[in-house]
C-alpha cells in the first residue's frame, strides 16, 4: 500500500512539472502577448479619441461664440474635457497594468523555465535515494510551487481590477450626473417657438402624403375597373 501511494505521488508530482511547463507557461506567455496587444490597441484608441475630442471641443469652442447656441457650445467643450480626464485615468490604469502586471509575468516566465527545469531534474535524480523522506517533502513543495503560480497571477489581475474599480468609483457617478445635467441644458433650448415650425412642416407633409397617397389609390382602383369590366374604358 505504500509502494502504491509512493508511485501516486511520485507521478503526481511530475504531473504537476509537466503541467506548469508544457501547459501553464506557454498560456502565460500567451497572455503576455494579447497583454501588449490590449495596451496597443488602447494607446491607438487614446491617439484617435484625443483627436475626436479636439475636433468636437473646436466645434464646441465656435458654437460657444454664436448668438443662438451658446450654451450648447458649453455642453461641447465640458464633454470634450471630461473624456480627456477620462482618458488621462485609464492611462494611467493601463500603464500600472502594463509594468505590474505584463512585464512581472514576463520576468517570471523567463525565470521559471530554468528553475523548473532544474527543479525536476533534482526531483528525478534524488528520489531515487531518499524515497520516503523526500516524497513527504516533495509533496508539501510542488504543490505549493503550484499554487504560488496561480495565486501571482490571480493578485495581479485583482490589483488591476481595483484600480479600474477606483476609477469607475471616481468618475462613474459624478459623470452620470453631469451627462443628466448636459441633457436637461440641450433639451432646454427646445422650447415652443423651436418647435413649433417642424411641427407645421411635418403637418404639411403628412397632409400633402395622405392627399397623394389618396388620389394614386384612386387612380389605380379605377384602372383596375376598367380593366375586369367589359365594355368599360
Amino acid at each position: 500500500m505504500s509502494g502504491m501511494n509512493s508511485d501516486q505521488l511520485h507521478r503526481s508530482t511530475l504531473r504537476i512539472y509537466s503541467s506548469l511547463m508544457d501547459e501553464f507557461n506557454p498560456s502565460l506567455q500567451e497572455l503576455v502577448s494579447l497583454g501588449h496587444s490590449y495596451v496597443h490597441a488602447f494607446q491607438t484608441l487614446a491617439v484617435t479619441s484625443e483627436a475626436y475630442f479636439s475636433a468636437l471641443s473646436k466645434i464646441g469652442e465656435n458654437t460657444f461664440h454664436t448668438k443662438s447656441s451658446r450654451s450648447m457650445g458649453d455642453v461641447l467643450i465640458q464633454i470634450s474635457e471630461s473624456q480627456r480626464r477620462l482618458m488621462v485615468e485609464l492611462d494611467g490604469a493601463v500603464r500600472l497594468f502594463r509594468t505590474e502586471v505584463l512585464q512581472e509575468m514576463d520576468s517570471n516566465i523567463r525565470l521559471d523555465k530554468g528553475y523548473i527545469s532544474g527543479s525536476r531534474t533534482q526531483y528525478e535524480t534524488e528520489v531515487h535515494h531518499q524515497a520516503a523522506a523526500l516524497e513527504r517533502q516533495r509533496r508539501r513543495g510542488h504543490n505549493q510551487e503550484e499554487e504560488r503560480r496561480y495565486r501571482f497571477l490571480s493578485e495581479k489581475h485583482c490589483g488591476l481590477m481595483r484600480s479600474i474599480g477606483r476609477i469607475m468609483n471616481k468618475t462613474g457617478g459624478s459623470l452620470q450626473q453631469t451627462a443628466e445635467a448636459w441633457s436637461r441644458e440641450v433639451d432646454a433650448t427646445r422650447g415652443p417657438e423651436a418647435r413649433r415650425p417642424a411641427d407645421v412642416i411635418n403637418s404639411v407633409s403628412s397632409a400633402h402624403i395622405e392627399s397623394s397617397f389618396s388620389r394614386n389609390y384612386s387612380s389605380m382602383l379605377t384602372f383596375f375597373i376598367r380593366q375586369k369590366t367589359p365594355g368599360v374604358r
